[in-house]
């Protein structure tokens, strides 16, 4: 995993061998160091459990103890479902959370409003009143000419006070321009010091800095930003607007403009036919791992099903309640789960770093690149709440059929 990271993919990720035995080795290292650390913590809850007056805890987790070598098949089965199911659900996560990245990024704005000709005064006004509209940020693109190399740029000038209060708290990131005649250039202009530039009049502008891309915006070549200060008149060809107002209206409002939304952006981004296969398909796997990670404490129980009837008709005769029974079967099957959920739950969260290079997503993700693996609490708890409930009915079951089962018949086995 360190070697992927360090050097990256060797040649397509299809022919990489890291990228194919980083999972295949992980998962194997977790379920050895379990396996392995396994009987320790058990070992101290069995001496917690002997220093109290109650048999229950104890006899529960001496069985436990006692089933060690049947319970290292469950564990085999528990902790690969686990993390692979984990895995699924954070890449899902992480690729729903970029292509709302990248819906902001085309748009720039909960609305846009773009015209090939300046938007008149009038009709600016008329969006600002219409009802449910909150915020409006004013810009302007063009072509600019840089004096005297006679580059011709796309030029845009925005409010960006303004246009921070329409995104709120939006997941882009807007540039900050120091001055009146401050101007952060693309990589293309690079760095200029102090220059001038032709746009519907001279303007002497200083660098401030360079900048990558600004959303919203896509010039498709080298561009500049300056501030509004910078034009003689306030004319605007772009409405960067907040508000619950249709796009129909908007429309009607500006007959000349086109009306972009982002929640249009994004919901064409997860209707790409491929994007949304798999982002089912990652759901299925989710959901099915998640299944067989349940079928791994079934498995738990029916292992020692044999000698724990045995064990139970025996603690039968000596007073052991229905209740007690239930209990101790829990008992028997928590130190399984405490253990190895645990491992299984660090390993699916772990895995997306380790392959953080060699799984491209970007094509699923609106073409940004999958970077954010930051896993939420639903997937954790919903699979940790599933083990214990499947725990639980697998003890309320067991108990069932032991009580079925004729206490001599199992005595004299």
């Amino acid at each position: 995993a360190y070697l992927l990271r360090a050097r990256g993919l060797s040649g397509s990720a299809e022919r990489d061998p890291f990228l194919l035995l980083i999972p295949v080795a992980l998962t194997l290292a977790a379920a050895l160091i379990t396996m392995r650390c396994y009987p320790y913590p058990l070992r101290l809850l069995v001496r917690l459990a002997a220093r109290g007056r109650a048999a229950v805890p104890f006899l529960g987790l001496t069985l436990a103890a006692r089933a060690r070598s049947a319970g290292v098949l469950p564990v085999l089965v528990l902790l690969p479902a686990l993390s692979v199911s984990v895995f699924a659900a954070v890449i899902s996560d992480g690729i729903a959370t970029t292509q709302r990245v990248a819906s902001w990024q085309r748009v720039g704005a909960p609305i846009k409003l773009t015209s090939d000709e300046d938007i008149p005064p009038a009709a600016i006004e008329r969006v600002r009143r219409a009802p449910g509209v909150e915020q409006v940020a004013l810009a302007l693109t063009g072509r600019a000419q840089i004096r005297p190399t006679g580059e011709r740029p796309v030029a845009i000038a925005v409010d960006l006070p303004e246009w921070r209060r329409v995104i709120g708290d939006a997941p882009i990131t807007l540039p900050t321009l120091e001055g009146s005649t401050s101007a952060l250039l693309s990589p293309g202009l690079g760095e200029r010091g102090t220059f001038e530039i032709m746009w519907l009049s001279p303007a002497k502008l200083t660098t401030q800095g360079v900048i990558d891309s600004l959303p919203g915006f896509r010039p498709g070549g080298p561009f500049l930003l300056v501030p509004r200060e910078v034009l003689p008149w306030p004319a605007a060809n772009t409405l960067l607007i907040r508000g619950d107002v249709s796009p129909a209206e908007l429309a009607r409002l500006v007959p000349s403009a086109t009306v972009e939304t982002q929640e249009q952006a994004l919901a064409a981004i997860r209707a790409d036919p491929l994007t949304g296969t798999v982002r089912s398909t990652l759901l299925v796997v989710t959901v099915a791992l998640g299944a067989y990670a349940l079928a791994a404490i079934v498995l738990s129980l029916v292992a020692g099903a044999p000698d724990r009837a045995r064990a139970m008709s025996l603690l039968r005769t000596l007073g052991l309640t229905e209740r007690q029974a239930r209990r101790l079967t829990v008992l028997e099957l928590l130190p399984l789960v405490l253990v190895t959920a645990p491992a299984g739950l660090a390993l699916g969260l772990g895995l997306p770093v380790a392959l953080g290079p060699g799984v491209d997503l970007s094509s699923y993700a609106g073409g940004l690149p999958v970077g954010d693996y930051a896993p939420g609490l639903l997937t954790p708890v919903a699979l940790a709440a599933g083990l214990a409930v499947c725990t639980l009915l697998g003890a309320y079951a067991h108990g069932a059929a032991v009580r079925r089962r004729d206490l001599g018949a199992v005595l004299r086995s």
